[in-house]
């Protein structure tokens, strides 16, 4: 008789307690929220904050280079922070020994811009966040003083320009007209020397034959 009891206890005991097992796996349920993709001058930051949790922690972290980040992480929120221009990707994982409803808000924080936030509502005891960050040099934009000193360097040069054709153009103009005038006064050279010939040599000479013709 107590061989036979030993066996159907034993399966009583097991009957027992595999249903809280079953219980228990059946909690262990994992939820991936999202994956992010996000863009952020350098120093970038980007702040996941949570309900309370002992169970938090940041893994598969990579960047395409030895690049500089740091990682703060608590029971209520975790910080990465990245320094270098670089592509990083990480993971965050949030655990609760129980189903949590709640709201993640997730902040990125740009060079010296004000902050973009996001909110996620998820449900679950085991959440996962993957993020890939791409963080670039911040655009450098010239400032008032500067534009205006470039307009009127620009100015300038075209001043200069100017005023170097227009000397141009006179010294042509100049050349030119000391051309036309040595051309006027050689003719009149011609023309005054052409008269002398005409009065002191071919009129004499047209008068001498005159009277030898006339003495015939």
């Amino acid at each position: 008789m107590q061989r036979t009891m030993k066996p159907a206890l034993l399966i009583l005991i097991l009957l027992f307690f595999a249903p809280q097992s079953a219980m228990v796996c059946c909690q262990e349920t994992t939820e991936e929220v999202a994956s992010f993709n996000l863009q952020a001058y350098t120093p970038a930051r980007v702040l996941i904050s949570y309900a309370y949790t002992s169970g938090f922690d940041v893994v598969n972290v990579s960047s395409m280079g030895k690049s500089l980040y740091k990682i703060m992480s608590g029971p209520t929120s975790i910080e990465f922070t990245a320094q270098d221009i670089d592509q990083y990707t990480f993971t965050v994982v949030i655990r609760y020994e129980a189903v949590v409803a709640q709201s993640l808000q997730i902040a990125v924080f740009s060079s010296t811009y004000a902050p973009q936030g996001m909110q996620l509502n998820v449900k679950g005891n085991i959440v996962q966040i993957k993020f890939a960050l791409t963080v670039t040099k911040e655009p450098q934009y010239p400032s008032a003083q500067e534009v205006a000193e470039q307009v009127v360097r620009q100015v300038g040069d075209q001043l200069n320009d100017f005023r170097s054709q227009t000397t141009d153009i006179l010294n042509a103009q100049t050349q030119n007209i000391e051309t036309q005038w040595i051309i006027v006064v050689f003719n009149m050279l011609v023309s005054v020397a052409f008269i002398i010939i005409i009065v002191f040599w071919i009129y004499p000479t047209l008068k001498t034959l005159k009277r030898e013709g006339e003495f015939r």
